[in-house]
């Protein structure tokens, strides 16, 4: 199949729009759902995606449509618009189209969009494959990419009481005051977030969008657990009730504590509090996401909380020529 900006032969592409918000997640969830048997997003966390602050307008998100007829692909690029960095566009061909060549037109065409977004600029590209996806293993490999992160799905079974939170001395926890904390649990989690691999954690706009405002967000203050010392925000565990992977399981979304106050055991009563919600709360389960290499140590934390690695993907990377 020959590449270029036109579409393959009785296909058509145009700009996603938020409008488009309920085929995209149909499709990204067809796609899940084949290849680790679970559904992964909602229309509501995909609309709150396209309508996000910050997005580059050089990277519109890409709909593939059978020619006068149903979107059949999508390409989501992640980008900041402000910081150079590696572009990551995810790719998604609903199943029955598989090995037809359309994933590897359309990560071409990703390479091609990230190409004249950067101009001069050395240009990188991510993507990501699940780690026991071997087809998408040999895409990757015969297109020139190569393996440089893998991400881990942690989970917990919540059968009993939990342990109780043990806060070091001078630390309380918390719980959201929506209003109050918007800002200062930001700037804790921006901080936390300083080392981890991937790129910036993104404006303090974007994220107020994504994790409290949007409608996807499921966002409950009473779930949300702050680490304070005095007035001061030193750690975060932002949490939902119900995961888009599974109604009966709740996710910690975002988990960071600040550089002068780690290894004290903060992070640890973070969880605990959650994990104590939750099981008060008849929530089964709970999981969160990880990168398997972070620099904080955190995988040995979750593993001591008494989480187990479910699922495991990878990023592989790409450097473009202009």
């Amino acid at each position: 199949m020959a590449f270029g900006d036109e579409a393959p032969e009785g296909y058509e592409i145009r700009a996603a729009s938020a409008d488009d918000a309920p085929v995209i997640a149909e499709i990204v969830n067809e796609v899940m759902v084949a290849e680790t048997g679970m559904p992964w997003t909602t229309t509501q966390e995909r609309r709150d995606k396209l309508t996000s602050p910050g997005r580059d307008p050089r990277l519109a998100d890409v709909l593939l449509l059978e020619r006068g007829g149903s979107a059949v692909g999508y390409v989501q690029f992640v980008a900041d618009a402000e910081t150079p960095g590696p572009v990551v566009a995810f790719v998604y061909v609903r199943p029955q189209l598989w090995g037809e060549g359309l994933n590897a037109w359309l990560m071409r065409l990703a390479e091609e969009r990230v190409r004249t977004r950067s101009e001069l600029e050395p240009a990188a590209l991510r993507v990501a494959r699940f780690a026991d996806n071997r087809p998408a293993e040999r895409l990757f490999v015969a297109l020139g990419y190569g393996l440089v992160r893998t991400f881990w799905m942690m989970r917990i079974a919540l059968d009993g009481p939990q342990p109780p939170a043990r806060v070091p001395d001078g630390i309380v926890i918390r719980t959201f005051e929506p209003g109050r904390d918007e800002l200062p649990t930001y700037t804790a989690l921006a901080e936390g977030f300083a080392e981890h691999w991937g790129g910036p954690f993104g404006s303090f706009e974007e994220w107020r969008h994504l994790l409290v405002e949007g409608e996807g967000s499921g966002f409950d203050p009473s779930l949300w657990f702050l680490a304070t010392d005095g007035d001061e925000v030193v750690g975060a565990a932002g949490c939902r009730g119900r995961s888009p992977r599974s109604e009966d399981t709740a996710e910690v979304a975002e988990l960071a504590v600040r550089r002068p106050w780690r290894r004290r055991g903060i992070a640890l009563a973070l969880l605990h509090s959650a994990f104590g919600e939750f099981h008060r709360r008849g929530i089964p389960r709970a999981e969160l996401g990880v990168d398997a290499e972070n620099a904080t140590g955190a995988t040995h934390l979750y593993e001591r909380a008494g989480m187990h690695v479910a699922l495991s993907w990878e990023f592989w990377e790409k450097q473009l020529s202009s």
